[in-house]
């Protein structure tokens, strides 16, 4: 890709498909903190309305963050029940929470399900010092909570065989700038991951605009399994993407040849649905957004 990026993105939010859209609410609001937002006060990604517009959406707040939950369709398949942190559809997002240890109790009432093994886990300075455990939402969808002073969505961390070709195609596609970059690996990361001989090159990618940025996961060892994940599934996750003119994305991605699954054209609701090299999915709107719902 050749052609120059927008002068601004930031993630927006993160859009997950869910079974059930009332029982899902319930849990990011009761277990996680997340808080409803008025009807209206800010709109689904576009993009997804023109591909199922008779679902239901609802978007959430936690602090600054959002969360779009979409009601799946009859076409939906459930989240694969033997998913893996390697597996090219995994895609978490992270939770900043100030207490851990009292955000894991109050997630136990709830029938999530252990990805980390033995609970929180303290990485190694070297694979930046963290503590975090990461579990599946009542719908199977991966999730992380991060130790950390402010409440928020910290990154969303998508799982790729080649993490170099992935850069390339964000960077040239979104403007995002290449961050710091680490192998994880040992006991720690083991038991993190729920993986044997855990071992993943971590690649952080950092928007213009303020808010959650994107990490890449690239598996050393185990290698990674590859699917097919229609727009509809539970595990098509998406990230929604705010840029500044909408024009130069679709100028970048005809260039490339990167097929376009949904697009929205009728301003101000100016949006496109694509998938990145490894079929993760993304929405890219023309915000903010100002219009009513």
């Amino acid at each position: 890709m050749n052609v120059p990026a927008p002068a601004a993105s930031r993630i927006a939010a993160i859009a997950l498909n869910v079974v059930d859209i009332g029982a899902s609410r319930a849990f990011y609001e009761q277990a996680l903190g997340f808080m409803p937002l008025a009807p209206g006060a800010e709109c689904p990604d576009p993009a997804s309305l023109s591909s199922w517009p008779a679902a239901r959406h609802v978007v959430l707040a936690l602090g600054p963050s959002r969360l779009q939950l979409t009601q799946g369709t009859e076409d939906s398949t459930a989240y694969p029940a033997d998913s893996r942190a390697n597996d090219l559809w995994f895609q978490h997002f992270a939770i900043r929470t100030p207490d851990l240890a009292a955000t894991v109790r109050r997630l136990r009432r709830y029938p999530i399900a252990d990805i980390t093994q033995g609970g929180p886990q303290t990485l190694p300075p070297a694979s930046g010092g963290v503590t975090a455990y990461k579990f599946r939402d009542p719908d199977g969808h991966p999730l992380e909570l991060l130790a950390a002073p402010r409440t928020g969505i910290d990154h969303t961390a998508l799982s790729v065989a080649d993490a170099g070709g992935t850069v390339t195609f964000y960077r040239d596609l979104l403007g995002l700038r290449l961050g710091h970059e680490q192998l994880n690996k040992g006991p720690a990361q083991e038991r993190l991951d729920g993986l044997a001989g855990s071992e993943v090159r971590v690649v952080t990618l950092w928007p213009a605009g303020n808010g959650p940025h994107l990490e890449l996961l690239e598996y050393q060892h185990p290698r990674p399994r590859a699917a097919v994940i229609k727009a509809t599934d539970i595990a098509a996750t998406r990230t929604v993407w705010d840029v500044s003119d909408l024009d130069p994305v679709l100028e970048t991605l005809g260039a490339a040849g990167v097929p376009v699954r949904a697009l929205v054209m009728a301003r101000p609701m100016r949006a496109v649905l694509l998938q990145d090299p490894y079929g993760h999915w993304l929405a890219i709107r023309e915000g903010p957004q100002k219009t009513q719902c």
